[in-house]
């Protein structure tokens, strides 16, 4: 297949990302239930001094002075308007963004954030009756809490501009269904996400919308370019920093997974098996870091899958051998009877348990790695303990057909993620025959369940923040939207 570099793809981007909004791009399509109100070009914007994702224009919001002024042109829509703004900048600490209008000062709200991610939006519904104002006046942004500066995408003069679910925008009510909005963000670049677990995510849900739609496909490969495009692998790490062709962590290897698929004879993955065999022990175990090392779930899906995979399509046994070692440890120190854990050390006690992202890497990596490795006797007891799983994790689905965020703990709330990774994995696993078909009724209750958490353009609400601010962030009850879900979406919503 064709590789696309990534100058190649920032020319097309721009047709990809509003394909949606096109009279007749696929037929029979109904009307939309929103529109992009985008706020105009801020003007000259000082340079950023942190390295922001593939080069697109960004603003800090200050906090204090002038601040970060938006204005858009004047609609008549009065009502059911929501205010989005998306990081630019991975931000450990809580962060507040205070939002009033430019000239009066009435205060539209204040934007939650806290712990943001790369490509993370967040929505402030306006109130109906200061519609009216925003549209007169603008707003402006003050950041009113947090010590690290907070950095948004904005609008630009240049193809790096960021597309137009990133940019700074009011969402408007349109007309007709929304339920397939959630394909339109997937398949375009406003499902871009931070390389690694939680980009893999995306790409592989575009991977399996792939087989049956050509547009899938060619998004696929657009996606691709973007991290891999130039024959070198670049992307913003953890700290803000531009990275060239190193693999941060075993979380990081996932997109090669995807990679190794669509293009066998990409010359990166060769990042991804030197990787691997620079972290792995004595035992065949794959981890980071030395000594007493870190053992979690997340690599079930973002280690023993992709290594399958090359495996398989690269004929290097080898590194099959690697995804069982590495597979069958976290088997074996991190599910327990009734519980299932995220992580644990190699000598200590396990912990989160029953955490709901945690339970999908377990699952979706089983599932995952499995369908990628030739059955043998090692395999068939793999496959005995991936249905032995899903049978207890079936048995906390609630009448909703979620999942809690801890699937045990009713008062840490229903948990969107979670459960959309795990009816991913069921419709995986029953896909490729590793599941009977007793899961279809759960996974159509999850589907019924996560609508009303969809916004009008397809993004899925109420997900519990990325794991970086320890238990409290995971059990407090704080959602967010979470752009990487569109990829658990697309194993099984119709």
């Amino acid at each position: 297949m064709n590789q696309l570099t990534r100058r190649q793809w920032l020319r097309s981007a721009s047709v990809l990302t509003t394909l949606p909004f096109l009279p007749g791009w696929e037929p029979n399509r109904p009307l939309f239930p929103y529109r992009y109100l985008v706020a105009k070009n801020p003007g000259k914007i000082p340079e950023v001094p942190v390295y922001i994702p593939f080069d697109w224009v960004a603003a800090r919001v200050p906090t204090e002075g002038k601040g970060l002024r938006l204005q858009w042109e004047k609609t008549s829509v009065t009502k059911g308007v929501r205010l989005r703004l998306t990081s630019a900048t991975d931000v450990r600490e809580e962060t507040r963004i205070q939002v009033r209008t430019a000239r009066s000062g009435k205060s539209i709200g204040e934007f939650d954030i806290r712990y943001a991610v790369y490509m993370q939006p967040y929505e402030l519904l306006v109130p109906d009756e200061l519609v009216p104002d925003i549209m007169q006046e603008g707003v402006v942004l003050h950041q009113s809490h947090g010590q690290k500066p907070f950095y948004v995408f904005t609008a630009g003069t240049t193809s790096q501009s960021a597309p137009a679910a990133y940019l700074p925008h009011l969402l408007l009510p349109g007309s007709g269904p929304a339920s397939d909005a959630w394909k339109d963000r997937l398949l375009s670049l406003e499902s871009l996400q931070t390389f690694g677990w939680m980009h893999g995510c995306n790409l592989d849900g575009i991977h399996e919308l792939s087989k049956n739609s050509r547009r899938a496909r060619e998004v696929l490969q657009a996606h691709l370019a973007m991290y891999f495009g130039k024959q070198d692998l670049v992307y913003a790490n953890l700290n803000n920093q531009k990275t060239t062709n190193q693999v941060n962590g075993v979380e990081s290897l996932l997109p090669f997974a995807i990679l190794a698929q669509s293009q066998p004879n990409h010359p990166l993955l060769k990042l991804a098996i030197d990787f691997s065999s620079s972290h792995v022990d004595a035992r065949g175990v794959i981890a980071d870091g030395q000594g007493n090392r870190p053992i979690k779930t997340e690599e079930c899906y973002t280690v023993s899958y992709p290594l399958a995979v090359m495996a398989r399509l690269l004929n290097q046994p080898e590194l099959a051998a690697l995804s069982i070692s590495t597979l069958k440890a976290r088997v074996e120190r991190l599910d327990r009877e009734e519980t299932i854990y995220q992580r644990t050390l190699e000598q200590g006690e396990p912990q989160y348990p029953n955490w709901g992202r945690g339970v999908v890497w377990y699952l979706l990596g089983l599932a995952k790695t499995l369908h990628h490795l030739p059955e043998d006797e090692q395999t068939r007891l793999l496959r005995a303990v991936f249905r032995s799983a899903v049978t207890r994790v079936l048995a906390r689905q609630q009448p909703n057909g979620l999942w809690y965020c801890f699937t045990d703990q009713p008062d840490t709330g229903f948990e969107t993620s979670g459960s959309a990774g795990i009816a991913a994995a069921l419709a995986y696993g029953h896909r490729y025959g590793l599941l009977p078909d007793r899961v279809l009724p759960h996974i159509e209750r999850t589907r019924r369940g996560l609508q009303p958490y969809l916004t009008p353009d397809g993004y899925l609400t109420g997900t519990a923040q990325a794991n970086k601010g320890g238990p409290a962030l995971q059990t407090g009850g704080y959602r967010v939207i979470s752009p990487y879900t569109l990829g658990f979406l697309a194993h099984f919503m119709k």
